[in-house]
């Protein structure tokens, strides 16, 4: 039975490229995330029942929208429309709550954009992120492994890398593991997620300690890295109202994508991309 909750869902969830309920709840963390089981989960997708008010804030950080946004705000007031019923809601609800219709959406070409993203995008789960950001040379390795498509033999990566033989063999053993790459025959390993956007789950729903390893892991590359394109901007604005443009800024963000190679040219190299927005204080 679809309620307009339950359709939103299915959508929004398609949009983020999970392609089947499966996918997004187990991709997701499963219910040390969602709070429910699969089936429970199942259920909401199906119309039978709706999911508890406070357990929104991690369907929302999960399919990858922005707390408070327009899509998040639309995607709650489903929740309250399928709870209330729609006339209850039109009648009751809505006139006490202000509904903007004047909010920012993406452009035609820009919601193109992430459809075709979505398409391509693959979630990294939580056994992987940990392996990966074991270590800072873990996930040095990593990011060179998914962006390559080549056989690798472990004494060549690791001279590329300029890392010992050992760290990069155990770095691809333990990504072996948990089915980053492969070893197509002894020593010698290849990508599985190679020329796949690979996107991470959303900070909110992540362990503190592992959420300190990932920025410690970013800072001490950017801190050995080179600076190409310092670029800032100060804006004041009302909160309430920027965070619309979050998701247009993710989107830019993953853009960058289309630029990817995944094999070596003349002037190839690894770059980090950062977007961050930083609230510098009331006023």
């Amino acid at each position: 039975m679809e309620t307009t909750f339950s359709k939103m869902l299915i959508q929004l969830r398609k949009d983020a490229g999970f392609s089947s309920a499966y996918q997004f709840y187990h991709d997701n963390g499963g219910k040390s995330v969602l709070k429910m089981t699969y089936r429970n989960y199942l259920t909401i997708e199906q119309g039978q029942t709706l999911p508890q008010l406070e357990r929104l804030g991690a369907f929302i950080y999960t399919l990858r929208m922005v707390h408070r946004s327009a899509e998040a705000n639309a995607f709650v007031c489903a929740w309250l429309k399928t709870m209330a019923g729609e006339d209850n809601f039109k009648e009751l609800i809505e006139p006490l709550i202000r509904l903007k219709s004047d909010t920012p959406e993406l452009s035609p070409a820009q919601k193109a954009m992430k459809k075709a993203l979505a398409a391509k995008t693959c979630y990294l789960t939580l056994e992987q992120i940990k392996v990966i950001h074991a270590t800072s040379d873990n996930y040095l390795c990593f990011l060179a492994m998914s962006s390559d498509t080549n056989v690798w033999k472990i004494k060549k990566f690791a001279n590329c890398l300029k890392l010992s033989e050992s760290v990069a063999g155990k770095a691809l053993k333990a990504f072996a593991g948990v089915k980053l790459v492969k070893e197509v025959k002894k020593g010698a390993y290849k990508s599985l997620i190679a020329g796949a956007l690979l996107r991470y789950p959303d900070m909110n729903t992540l362990p503190p300690e592992l959420k300190k390893k990932i920025r410690d892991c970013n800072d001490k590359l950017a801190a050995a890295g080179q600076e190409i394109y310092p670029h800032d901007i100060m804006v004041r604005a009302d909160e309430r109202d920027f965070r619309n443009f979050f998701p247009i800024m993710d989107l830019n963000l993953l853009t960058a994508d289309a630029y990817s190679v995944n094999e070596k040219t003349e002037k190839s190299a690894l770059f980090m991309v950062r977007g961050r927005v930083i609230k510098l204080r009331d006023f």
